[in-house]
């Protein structure tokens, strides 16, 4: 049964109000009387449109998410459907086949939603006929008709308001062009029911609906730090015995010493460039050359396949980057770098990357409003890389760049999501 309405337009709660608005119309294809003749579809479409005015109000967002749903739907929600509307086809509701309904403190609710039907099917009725002032007012009379009904349940007023389209459809039906139109409209009205039955199937999956439900902002993020923590660990391993010397020394030294003795020299301890280009976790198959291009190609046709499937399947083919594309981008750069130059590598190109985008994710919902600051720290050991890669590197640069302020720095964005998440602060 559906928890929210999240749940109900089958999105996380970290959705961006772009993507609420283009669930709530995947939605409507589906649910709109006008579209769909079941009789449940009144009262999920209803349940769809509350739960879209709610969410894609950012103020009435922010509260909703702070009261959670039964406080929010009790305190500042009044005939709202019966959450019956909500189960999905896997429910118990489908299993002793009962119909969905309101519940009987919701006539108010269903007398509205009856007279929004029937307001549309007049207007539908009115459209269609050319010269259709009798169908208008034949379509206005069966619409009141479906209003009254609707008193009595949804159901009665879904039908009022099928009837009044009807009505107007078949007054206006004269011409032949307005019956082409509406073998048209059967054929769409047939297309959609049968598109609703593929999104039913689809969202019937329990691991299809479990997965919409995450938020993995916040385990992207910790997974980009534990990464390059285990590649800071592989260097050490690496590089132990310079380390417990350099350590022996610097205890030795005092405190007052420790400056110059970093400064010396690098005391055994190879550079990162050095020690990335040494890592080889699998033997390349292919020259080195081909290698790198092969692991460059995979990286690209994961973006590719993520473009193509935007062209195909969004309307703004360009939009914000997604949460599950990340996570494809992600997997990509991060198998990729790893089979490169081990974990401290994959890390130091995940961190900058998943940071920045869900900063820019997160930035986009209401609420929280983390700064781009967040993403600076991480952006150490690719500068520290890239001062290696000029000879400009000493250690104190190396033990800055790839320590300190990843390691700190970069822990302040993911420790303040779980405090806000656990806390609310």
């Amino acid at each position: 049964m559906t928890e929210d309405f999240y749940d109900l337009l089958e999105i996380p709660s970290d959705a961006s109000q772009d993507e609420i608005k283009d669930a709530y119309r995947e939605q409507v294809r589906v649910y709109h009387p006008d579209l769909n003749d079941d009789d449940r579809a009144q009262a999920q479409f209803t349940a769809v449109k509350t739960a879209y005015d709610i969410l894609g109000d950012p103020v009435e967002r922010q509260a909703y998410d702070r009261l959670g749903h039964e406080e929010y739907v009790a305190k500042r929600t009044s005939g709202l459907p019966s959450p019956d509307v909500w189960k999905s086809d896997d429910d118990d509701e489908k299993q002793d086949g009962t119909e969905l309904s309101y519940s009987e403190s919701d006539a108010a609710s269903a007398t509205a939603s009856a007279t929004a039907g029937s307001a549309t099917a007049s207007s539908a009725g009115a459209t269609a006929g050319a010269g259709g002032t009798t169908a208008s007012r034949s379509s206005t009379t069966a619409g009141a008709s479906g209003t009254a009904s609707g008193t009595g349940g949804a159901s009665t007023g879904a039908a009022g308001a099928s009837s009044a389209a009807g009505t107007g459809t078949g007054t206006a039906g004269a011409s032949d062009s307005t019956r082409s139109g509406s073998t048209d409209t059967r054929s769409r009205g047939t297309g959609t029911r049968s598109s609703s039955r593929s999104r039913s199937r689809t969202a019937d999956n329990p691991l299809v609906r479990w997965w919409r439900r995450q938020n993995f902002s916040p385990p992207l993020i910790w997974l980009s730090v534990v990464v390059y923590a285990a590649g800071l660990g592989h260097f050490a391993l690496a590089n132990r015995g310079a380390l417990g010397s350099l350590w022996a020394a610097v205890r030795a030294a005092g405190g007052s010493e420790v400056p110059t003795l970093l400064t010396e020299g690098r005391h055994g301890i190879e550079t990162t460039t050095a020690f990335v280009s040494g890592v080889e976790f699998v033997t390349p198959p292919l020259e080195p050359t081909l290698w790198y291009a092969a692991l460059a190609g995979v990286v690209a046709l994961a973006s590719g396949a993520l473009l193509v499937a935007r062209a195909v399947r969004r309307e703004d083919t360009w939009g914000a980057v997604t949460i599950n594309e990340t996570i494809v981008v992600a997997l990509a750069l991060g198998a990729t770098t790893t089979l490169v130059g081990g974990p401290l590598l994959a890390g130091t190109v995940l961190m900058p990357f998943l940071f920045g985008v869900i900063v820019r994710h997160t930035r986009r919902l209401p609420g929280w409003q983390p700064s781009y600051l967040y993403v600076v720290p991480v952006l150490a050991p690719a500068a520290g890389f890239g001062a290696a890669a000029a000879g400009a590197a000493s250690l104190p640069v190396d033990i800055a760049a790839f320590v300190i302020v990843p390691l700190i720095g970069g822990l302040a964005l993911p420790l303040r999501t779980t405090i806000r998440k656990h806390f609310g602060r």
